[in-house]
């Protein structure tokens, strides 16, 4: 696959460095966590097994996607975006078996592979290295994604044997291990950044803490309200509220939630500026048994201004709850806490409309109360299971 060359090539297969296979399986797992994943991984493969490059095709380039790939050594870069967006096309090394390693001359003749325009016009003409023995393999997660890992040697070199093939199946038990948990992170942190949308978008702010109260992370809205210190505000690494009762009544229910196995508790927090009360609602995190010394989120804070208004929940009642858009409009009013008067005039609607709208939405979301519907709305939007007491 792709190539960059290299300072000096290789007269022989270097010895193994006492050591050098834990390395390559420390950073196979390790790459999860880099900022640049496979980087250096692929480095160390390329020792291990003794070639003059190494790629892994993370991502396959398609259509619309230019995939991701990491070449050793890393000066192939305007190689690695020349395979993305021309060659892969024409890449005669792919759709292996999944997991077993093969060579060049185990899908094609030498001169089938020397005689192909990906070799003639690619490999050996664009690129100093010079590539000629090929080996490679797919590996297949168990969530059907595909990942491609291709060595090559210079023509002057033996070409790889069965050993060689032999310790590159050693380690994709240990590629595909990696893989797989790093698509896991990479899905928690979508997962994450939907769910803070839309927590923004109804004006919902999200403090995280640790089991020692100290603040790890807050969401846009959370960091508005904090600045301002209208009702909640830091306190060197911690929260506090504004008066020394309430911060004492936080401080309670946040030690509650961490030794909990699971409740969820409410307050108000009264505000400086004389604005309606914030509510704040603080719920336990499970946390994970290690942390590799970081801290562990414990809490959250769940902070919502009732006179902030919730903006773009229209779209997601209508689909969960199958509300017309204008019992969606009205729905959201409600829930920012207009009564039904209140919403009919911000709406420019008859009141008897109003109540029509209000009859049909109790209906549909299977409540009898303006309260409950409220509560009913927050938990479906949110999934927080906040109780009334």
């Amino acid at each position: 696959m792709i190539m960059g060359s290299l300072a000096t090539p290789f007269a022989q297969v270097p010895m193994d460095r006492p050591g050098l296979m834990n390395e390559v399986i420390h950073a196979i797992y390790q790459s999860v966590l880099e900022a640049e994943p496979w980087r250096a991984s692929m480095a160390l493969i390329a020792e291990y097994i003794g070639c003059t490059s190494a790629t892994i095709v993370v991502r396959p380039s398609n259509g619309i996607d230019l995939g991701y790939l990491v070449t050793h050594p890393e000066n192939g870069k305007e190689f690695e975006a020349a395979y993305k967006t021309t060659w892969y096309k024409s890449d005669p090394f792919v759709s292996l078996p999944p997991e077993r390693v093969v060579l060049i001359a185990d899908v094609m003749s030498n001169r089938e592979w020397q005689d192909s325009a990906y070799f003639r016009e690619f490999l050996q003409d664009a690129m100093p290295a010079d590539a000629h023995h090929g080996m490679g393999v797919d590996i297949v997660t168990s969530a059907g994604a595909i990942c491609r890992l291709r060595l090559f040697r210079y023509p002057e070199l033996p070409p790889f044997d069965v050993e060689h093939k032999a310790r590159l199946a050693n380690l994709v038990p240990h590629i595909k291990q990696a893989l797989t948990l790093a698509a896991q992170a990479t899905r928690n942190e979508a997962e994450r950044e939907i769910y803070e949308e839309g927590l923004d978008g109804l004006n919902i702010g999200v403090v995280v803490l640790d089991e020692r109260g100290q603040l790890l992370r807050a969401n846009p809205v959370a960091c508005r309200l904090l600045t301002a210190g209208d009702g909640l505000r830091r306190s060197g690494r911690e929260v506090e509220a504004c008066t020394p009762s309430e911060t004492r009544e936080l401080r309670r229910l946040l030690s509650d939630a961490t030794a909990d196995s699971g409740g969820v508790a409410a307050m108000s927090l009264s505000r400086p500026s004389g604005r309606r009360k914030l509510a704040a609602v603080v719920r336990r995190i499970p946390m994970v048994e290690e942390s590799e010394g970081k801290a562990r989120p414990a809490c959250a804070i769940f902070l919502r201004d009732p006179d902030a208004p919730a903006r773009p929940a229209q779209d997601m009642a209508r689909q969960l709850f199958d509300f017309t858009p204008a019992e969606a409009n009205f729905a959201v009013e409600l829930v920012n806490g207009l009564s039904l008067d209140e919403a009919a005039i911000k709406l420019g609607i008859r009141r008897n409309t109003a109540r029509a709208h209000l009859r049909s939405i109790f209906m549909k979301a299977d409540v009898t109360r303006q309260s409950e519907l409220v509560r009913v709305l927050l938990s479906a939007v949110l999934g927080l299971d906040v109780q009334r007491n």
